[in-house]
Order: C-alpha cells, then structure tokens, then sequence
C-alpha cells in the first residue's frame, strides 16, 4: 500500500516537497505512551506495535478494531507508519484519528488497504496528545507490529537515478536440489529481504548538522521507515543499517553528500 495522504492535503509552506524523501525514525516518533486496544487475540499483545521489532505483535480479538496510544502530553504529529502487518493480506480499512478533547477526528479517509508493504500515512501537523488506528473492516483481524505517530525528518533534496525502488530490490537465499543427472528436485526458500540504496548530494552542511546527526544515532539501534519519492512513488521501506552512514564534505561551497544502504523487512 505504501503512503497514504490525508484528503485534501495541503503541503505547509515550510515543508520539503514531496518529491524529497520522509523519514521517521526513533528521534522523531513518540514512543513509550500509554497503550489501549479495543481487545487483543490470544497469544498476541497489545503493547506490542510500541515496540520497533517486529516478532512481537498485536492483533485484535474482533473488527472493527482500534489500537490508541496517549502520548501523555500534545505532540506535534504529521505521520502514522505502520509495519509488519497483515492488513493487506486480511482486506482491511484503516483511517488514523486523534482526539481533540470532544470526539475523534479523521486525519485520513478510510482507506482499504491492498498488500502488506509497510505503510506511512502523511497528513497536516496537527498538537495532540491521544493518537488511534482505527481498523473500520477486513475478512479477518490483521497482525501489527509496529506503530508509530510522529514529525517526519524531511529531506533536502531529491533523489531518482540509481535508486532501485525497495519492492523491487528482493534478495532471496535459495536452497537448491538437483539429482545426479541435474533433474531439478525441489527448492527452499530460506530467507527473503530488501536491499537498496539511496544517495543524497547538495545538502548544505547546516541542514546535515541539525538533522543527519540525530537520525546517525536513531538507527544505532532502532530500525526507521523511509517514503523516497512520496508525491510519485508508493513504495515505503521498514528496515535497518549494518554501517553508519556518514556524510562528507563535497567541496563544493558548504555542501556535502551522504549515501545510505539498507535492509528492510521482506513481504508477499
């Protein structure tokens, strides 16, 4: 499914273009709140989508389903991404909502969604404290495990070529069998992942400094969605470094480059 805009959604006059990758990352989400779920199966766990790995999930006992964190404090948010889910594979429709002291308000539109590719929702700034996942209908109750609401890092340029969009960046590990005059004898399949890259010039050593620093050190440890293209391209990526990824000098005025490679969560 990937990124899903609310209706109507106006850029703020601040704001990168859409052509310029979002990222959320464990700097800018809001994690650690209060957790509530309409109710959760059996063998699952409701606090599980507060947690950024995804072997632990929630899923809920009946659908409609919602699943709300309280932030303990208005924060400003403009995404809820989303990882490690079913939804796609259950039919699901989902819209995300926030409380405003009275009644529950739509910042997207009920929206079905239709594969399992994590997916970052992008929507007006808004300062609230208590932020929800409504799953308003699906043919079964979906698995999640990650949830997250915050303010997107933003990025200072755009990238196209030589990126290799992350649904078409499979790596498969396969086990094959042959007899001894080659026959083919069956295959498995052991792991499948995503692998891409993206590589980023231009960006002035100011914006680098203010904001390439605390993503470094977010994803030390933490995985991080990414939306490369949000305005063109769907495709959204859940996923983790194995190196850091440091800028360097272009020397060119004050600019610099930096290059970032990544594995990201696999799905069907």
């Amino acid at each position: 499914m990937g990124v899903i805009f609310q209706d109507s959604y106006s850029l703020p006059g601040s704001d990168e273009p859409l052509t310029h990758a979002r990222i959320a990352h464990s700097s800018n989400w809001f994690a650690g709140g209060t957790i509530t779920a309409s109710g959760t199966a059996t063998g699952y766990f409701a606090d599980a989508p507060d947690n950024s790995l995804t072997y632990e999930k929630w899923q809920a006992d009946a659908l409609p389903a919602t699943w709300q964190t309280d932030l303990g404090g208005a924060q400003t948010v403009d995404y809820c991404c989303i990882a490690g889910h079913t939804l796609g594979t259950n039919g699901c429709t989902i819209k995300v909502q926030y409380w405003d002291g009275a009644a529950w308000v739509d910042m997207t539109a009920a929206t079905a969604i239709a594969d399992d590719m994590p997916i970052y929702c992008i929507f007006a700034p808004i300062s609230a404290q208590v932020w929800r996942m409504n799953i308003t209908a699906g043919t079964d109750e979906p698995t999640i495990a990650v949830i997250r609401f915050g303010a997107s890092m933003q990025m200072q340029r755009a990238i196209y070529g030589g990126h290799t969009p992350i649904d078409m960046a499979r790596q498969t590990i396969l086990r094959s069998n042959y007899s001894e005059t080659g026959e083919f004898l069956g295959r498995t399949k052991q792991r499948t992942q995503l692998a891409s890259a993206f590589a980023w010039a231009h960006l002035t050593a100011a914006w680098v400094r203010t904001n390439w620093k605390p993503f470094q050190k977010a994803i030390e440890t933490e995985p991080f969605f990414i939306a490369w293209r949000p305005a063109d391209f769907s495709e959204v990526a859940y996923g983790q470094v194995d190196q850091i990824p440091s800028p360097s000098n272009m020397g060119v005025r004050d600019l610099m480059s930096v290059d970032l490679s990544m594995r990201a969560r696999g799905y069907d």
